[in-house]
């Protein structure tokens, strides 16, 4: 009966020593786990840019403006009419062009001969009444022949 109330003792002697050890092993890799954490989250914050000062509906908001000013500047492109040109029945020789300025405003109107290239006269407009300001008509070979001046 002496050995085995000998051996209870040291069966609890062994179980507590190794709950000790597991406990000791526990608490070690805890601070492994935080030591490899804080580093892992240094190289983060040295990969992430340094915009942290804008949060991300700021960005957002930003982009989005930029792509809303992008297509209102290609729809005005498309929309607005610089030069108009005007071609003959064969559809490939121009007979006349109608300038206009940036507001659409008929500036200029230019009448080509046949050929579609020889000048025969322009007319220049007021872009802020619309009214005819000049008209120079030109000869076959390229001179001018008349300037007519509006008030």
């Amino acid at each position: 009966m002496k050995t085995n109330n000998q051996t209870k003792p040291k069966n609890k002697i062994f179980i507590i020593w190794g709950l000790f050890i597991t406990g000791a092993i526990l608490i070690f890799l805890i601070f492994l786990l935080l030591a490899i954490n804080k580093s892992q989250s240094n190289v983060d914050n040295q990969n992430q840019p340094n915009l942290n000062s804008k949060t991300n509906s700021q960005q957002e908001q930003e982009t989005y403006n930029k792509l809303m000013n992008k297509i209102e500047k290609e729809i005005n492109d498309l929309t607005s009419k610089s030069k108009v040109v005007s071609y003959h029945s064969d559809g490939i020789t121009p007979s006349a062009q109608e300038i206009y300025d940036q507001t659409g405003n008929k500036i200029k109107y230019i009448m080509l001969d046949s050929d579609g290239k020889s000048i025969q006269c322009i007319k220049e407009y007021n872009p802020q009444t619309g009214n005819k300001i000049k008209e120079t008509y030109y000869n076959h070979d390229g001179t001018v022949k008349k300037v007519k001046n509006f008030k």
